[in-house]
């Protein structure tokens, strides 16, 4: 009888030690995961922080040349005729070229593996995220306000140059 206890018990030993051993091997693999994850993420916030240096002085040149060109009469009248006199001034290149990017943070939003990140880590990551989204979510809407056949960015040139 002692003996089917004893082998009972060591059953029972080398189960509870197994998943444990299991359980410790998993933990190990989602911190690698994770870690991997937020280097991801690391690395894509560098490379937008590297747009926005790029971006940065091009939009004040753009924003610069806007107020030079609504003060001429002459270019506002042209803008009024033709909206495609707006591009012909701004022939270095286009407000939409390059955004900064989202996608690894989309994935790690979704991912199992968020759980492992520092709440202060999440919280900073979701406010950059933000800030970036709202940041760039106005550059079609001004596109689109120029572009359309309304008269507010007409009225705006016009009043802007008097």
């Amino acid at each position: 009888m002692l003996k089917y206890i004893s082998q009972v018990i060591l059953i029972v030993f080398s189960v509870v030690l197994g998943l444990y051993l299991s359980e410790r091997i998993e933990d190990r693999k989602n911190d690698k995961d994770a870690a991997k994850l937020l280097s991801r993420i690391k690395s894509e916030l560098n490379e937008n922080k590297k747009l926005l240096d790029k971006w940065v002085p091009y939009h004040r040149e753009i924003v610069e040349k806007l107020d030079s060109l609504s003060k001429n009469e002459q270019f506002v009248l042209s803008f009024i005729k033709d909206k495609s006199t707006i591009y012909k001034a701004f022939s270095e290149g286009t407000i939409m070229s390059d955004i900064p990017a989202d996608d690894t943070w989309d994935i790690a939003k979704s991912h199992p593996l968020i759980v492992n990140f520092e709440y202060d880590e999440l919280l900073m990551l979701s406010k950059i995220y933000n800030q970036q989204e709202f940041t760039y979510e106005s550059i079609p809407k001004l596109i689109e306000l120029m572009l359309s056949k309304k008269k507010n960015w007409q009225i705006f040139m016009v009043v802007r140059c008097n």
